[in-house]
């Protein structure tokens, strides 16, 4: 096993933290589905993970199926002054997928991904594939179908899904999930009239990793995670 982990290549992650946690990093080549609710830091999350692709000289996408690039370059900025730079230089770049059917989107982000040769890629979110599917098993098998076209061009990919708000559920669908090589979810713990944040490594393809709850900051630069740090026992 030790063998194996050690000659595993990987993607570092840009979260001071999570890497330790994953003994690493995200497997190179890998989807991982991030999962959290609306303000758990997801957004912010896979931008520092295209931001530390940016700063190797890796390129990456960003696909957004939901918010404008006005406003995802207003909450960039906030992390990192730079992504201007970035964008200019050609080093990161933001998608917009129209919402018009599963066939447009699966061919916006393969022409994207072969005209770039990314390295790093965000889908945001996932969750927008019930607007062309009305079964599970439909959006199971599109889930996969993406994965293999983004990992057939050697790029390493986040998948952004809800976690439904006081459900014990991960996805909205509840086969996401089983379609990624790894699952990572944020958490908004209330105690006591305020919240916690706390970041699970639910699974990932290859990896040992940590698998206990792990606390969070969401700073002006970005998310920092403790992974020597105990949140607490009844979680």
């Amino acid at each position: 096993m030790e063998k194996n982990q050690t000659s595993i290549e990987r993607e570092t992650t840009g979260i001071p933290g999570l890497d330790e946690a994953l003994n690493g990093g995200f497997p190179k080549n890998s989807v991982v589905f991030l999962t959290g609710t609306p303000g758990a830091g997801k957004t912010t999350f896979s931008f520092q993970f295209l931001l530390e692709g940016a700063k190797k000289g890796e390129k990456g996408l960003y696909f957004t199926l939901e918010e404008s690039q006005d406003d995802l370059m207003q909450q960039f900025m906030i992390v990192d002054a730079k992504i201007k730079e970035y964008l200019d230089s050609g080093l990161i770049k933001i998608v917009t997928i129209p919402l018009v059917d599963y066939d447009s989107m699966k061919e916006v982000i393969s022409s994207e991904l072969d005209a770039m040769g990314a390295n790093r890629l965000v889908v945001d979110s996932i969750t927008y594939l019930q607007m062309f599917f009305s079964d599970i098993m439909s959006i199971r098998k599109a889930v996969i179908e993406l994965s293999s076209i983004i990992k057939a061009r050697n790029c390493t990919a986040i998948f952004i899904g809800e976690m439904p708000y006081g459900e014990n559920k991960l996805s909205s669908f509840g086969v996401e999930e089983f379609a990624a090589d790894g699952v990572v979810a944020l958490y908004m713990v209330e105690r006591q009239s305020s919240f916690i944040r706390a970041l699970r490594i639910i699974k990932m393809r290859s990896t040992e990793h940590l698998t206990k709850y792990i606390p969070l900051d969401i700073k002006n630069n970005g998310i920092i995670v403790y992974p020597s740090a105990e949140l607490f026992a009844d979680i």
